[in-house]
């Protein structure tokens, strides 16, 4: 890796697929071949970044503004709507300023209790969003996954939800054992 981070544009029109502009930025920003990288269904459902992004020969995106960013090995990788992939060093996200990552507010990172509340606040709205996707398609081949990540939200928030019940208690989460989690 040259520098902590790159930028490449995909273009579905000149690109096996989404999944296959991953791979090569990945492979490019680590200086390695693409045979050599994980097994990208360890981190996201490869299958998504194909059906959101431009699967095998299509032409076009099919969603029309979003990103979608996540962890792959000791690196981010951040796809968006209108064709860019951008993939940064781990330890370099980590560093960058605020303004370019998403951040937390500086309350949730003094406790625990505050954390969970502002994980639970964040992910309210992310399946509200979502929520909102999956309603307004026609496309059964998209809604259907996106469903299911709604499905996923609220199991997230229901233990969210769990674990904020438990902070109330006597003891604070911080002090608690694994086992009484």
């Amino acid at each position: 890796m040259n520098s902590d981070s790159s930028v490449t544009r995909f273009d579905p029109t000149t690109t096996r697929s989404a999944l296959d502009a991953v791979f090569t930025a990945v492979s490019e920003f680590k200086n390695t071949d693409a045979k050599n990288l994980r097994r990208l269904d360890r981190y996201i459902d490869a299958d998504t970044i194909n059906l959101l992004f431009g699967g095998p020969d299509s032409s076009t995106t099919r969603i029309e503004e979003g990103t979608l960013s996540f962890r792959y090995d000791d690196v981010f990788v951040t796809v968006t709507h209108d064709g860019w992939i951008e993939v940064v060093d781990a330890d370099a996200f980590r560093t960058r300023p605020a303004h370019h990552r998403p951040s937390a507010d500086a309350r949730a990172q003094q406790s625990t209790e505050a954390a969970l509340e502002a994980a639970a606040a964040a992910f309210a709205e992310a399946e509200e969003y979502v929520w909102t996707a999956a309603s307004n398609t026609s496309d059964t081949e998209l809604g259907d996954p996106l469903w299911a990540v709604v499905e996923q939200l609220w199991a997230i928030q229901t233990s969210i939800d769990d674990l904020t019940a438990q902070s109330s208690s006597t003891e604070p989460l911080a002090t608690q054992t694994d086992d009484q989690l």
